[in-house]
């Protein structure tokens, strides 16, 4: 849990320096801080990916995963969401709430926290939520500090589930989930550089079919081959 605290006090920190920065902070300096982050973001994304177990498995997961996660419009409804409320403090709070909470880095930060007990990824995302929420909070106002206790309650939340329901996960399919992520942080990474958008929502269903797909990919790999022989 003390990367969802370090994370929720980087917030807190943050947001309130926007504040009373302000205006102060050009749009230039914003988008370059935003091509930083996106940088960096990439970097990790690339690491973590690498740890995929069976990539196969993966490799179905993100692509049934995306389908359902279309279908049933995730990314597409919540931006709707956000897009009612308009400007103001309820809009500051939902919009850095979204930033925060429903991107790939929470997950996999607060799965990693909760399955191998290492908040390395929660520490950097921290870091990361305390320059961005500074940005936003310049723009959008006191809404962004109110997510500061937000990000606490979510990633608490799923690092506690993940804690509990991880016990009985193999090594690899831990690594399988890590490297998943690992491809999701790729895909956030270029939507922060504005190469390409991404409905990055959308592929977060691909996390619970991973251990459906594992078996498959396997006798795909293994029994198929030798089936087709004869």
């Amino acid at each position: 849990m003390v990367g969802t605290l370090y994370n929720a006090l980087a917030v807190g920190i943050g947001a309130s320096a926007g504040l009373w920065l302000g205006k102060k902070i050009s749009k230039e300096l914003q988008n370059l801080v935003f091509q930083a982050l996106g940088l960096f973001t990439l970097g990790i994304g690339f690491s973590m990916s690498l740890e995929m177990d069976q990539p196969f498995a993966v490799f179905l997961a993100l692509v049934f995963g995306t389908i359902a996660g279309q279908n049933l419009r995730i990314d597409q409804r919540v931006r709707q969401m956000t897009d009612r409320l308009g400007e103001g403090t309820g809009s500051g709070l939902v919009q850095s709430v979204l930033l925060f909470c429903a991107g790939a880095m929470t997950l996999v930060g607060c799965m990693q926290d909760g399955l191998q007990n290492d908040p390395t990824i929660l520490f950097i995302k921290g870091t990361m939520d305390l320059v961005s929420s500074a940005m936003l909070a310049a723009t959008l106002g006191r809404g962004v500090l109110l997510a500061a206790p937000a990000v606490l309650l979510i990633q608490g939340g799923l690092t506690g589930a993940f804690r509990l329901w991880g016990a009985a996960w193999t090594p690899e399919l831990t690594a399988d989930l890590t490297g998943l992520g690992g491809l999701l942080l790729i895909a956030l990474g270029i939507d922060l550089l504005k190469v390409q958008s991404f409905a990055l929502l959308n592929f977060i269903p691909a996390f619970a079919l991973i251990a459906l797909f594992r078996p498959l990919a396997l006798w795909i790999q293994t029994e198929l081959p030798v089936l087709l022989l004869f």
